[in-house]
């Protein structure tokens, strides 16, 4: 693959990341439908493309992350924070790691389900795009039934309140983990799934990003281990190599995804705050069906 391909993804990846419109999806559906790469190949691409991301939310959540490694810091809503990224990885370990071993075994080469990666994708999509629109309605509820209760009396008033993430039970933050092991799939996205979670647990809009962002960082780190695992045990076996292109075209593609990431981050969260994602996962469902059709059909 010519090097201008590479980097244009990890320019996609910088910018999609943060768009709960999966960006692993569209980067492998375009890996295979323009660039014509295998699509095994085009997973593991997707894969280390997410350490890029990975940088951005690290430097850009630096001081929450050291509190939360501090464990002398016993501050409650600090502890909280921890469980939450404790129980939530926990989560995505039961469904996660099940889910990636059953995508790496259907698009290996010897099977068919290559040819369907992106119907998958599309699918998935449209699946986004229905938890997304529910989980924004969950929100209109809430800030409706907050707005009445305002004007009544105060007593109402303090009884009514977001669900804080710090006010999440253990089996919220296991649950808000097994959503996000589903997005090892291609077209699931791991933003969308994460903040649908949990905004219909009740939650703010930016608790949801905060808590989807973080909770990313040990998924993000567990699948690239796994993955790397799993690559240098079927290169012992069959030969190539564990990097999927030339380590340059990678590093180089790393950076990019790393600072285009932090860049367009700030971005995110302020149209995030304001605008419902699912029309736009909808659209790119719809899209990505009406290609694999044409496709198929030719």
């Amino acid at each position: 693959m010519t090097s201008w391909f590479i980097l244009l993804f990890a320019l996609l990846q910088g910018i999609l990341e943060w768009l709960p419109v999966s960006s692993q999806g569209q980067t492998v559906s375009l890996l295979i439908a323009v660039v014509h790469l295998n699509q095994e190949l085009a997973f593991q691409i997707a894969i280390w493309l997410h350490l890029g991301t990975l940088l951005a939310v690290l430097i850009k959540y630096r001081k929450e992350i050291f509190q939360y490694l501090n464990l002398k810091n016993k501050d409650p809503s600090v502890v909280q924070w921890r469980n939450f990224l404790i129980f939530s990885t926990l989560g995505t370990i039961v469904t996660g790691v099940p889910c990636f071993l059953l995508v790496r075994y259907l698009i290996k080469d010897n099977t068919n389900f290559g040819e369907y990666v992106m119907l998958l994708i599309g699918i998935a999509l449209i699946v986004t795009a229905i938890l997304l629109f529910y989980s924004e309605r969950k929100k209109r509820q809430l800030e409706a039934q907050e707005e009445e209760i305002n004007t009544e009396s105060s007593d109402k008033r303090d009884f009514f309140k977001y669900n804080a993430i710090e006010n999440l039970s253990k089996l919220q933050m296991t649950v808000s983990g097994l959503f996000q092991g589903f997005s090892i799939i291609p077209g699931i996205s791991r933003s969308g799934v994460t903040m649908s979670g949990l905004l219909f647990m009740g939650t703010k809009k930016e608790d949801a990003i905060k808590g989807s962002f973080l909770m990313s960082i040990p998924a993000v780190i567990g699948g690239f281990i796994l993955d790397l695992t799993f690559t240098a045990i079927q290169v012992s076996q069959e030969g190539g190599t564990i990097i999927p292109v030339d380590w340059w075209q990678l590093l180089i593609a790393l950076a990019i995804t790393a600072v285009v990431g932090y860049l367009t981050m700030e971005i995110f969260l302020f149209v995030a705050r304001k605008y419902n994602f699912s029309i736009i996962c909808l659209i790119l469902g719809i899209v990505t069906i009406i290609l694999f059709a044409v496709r198929f059909a030719a």
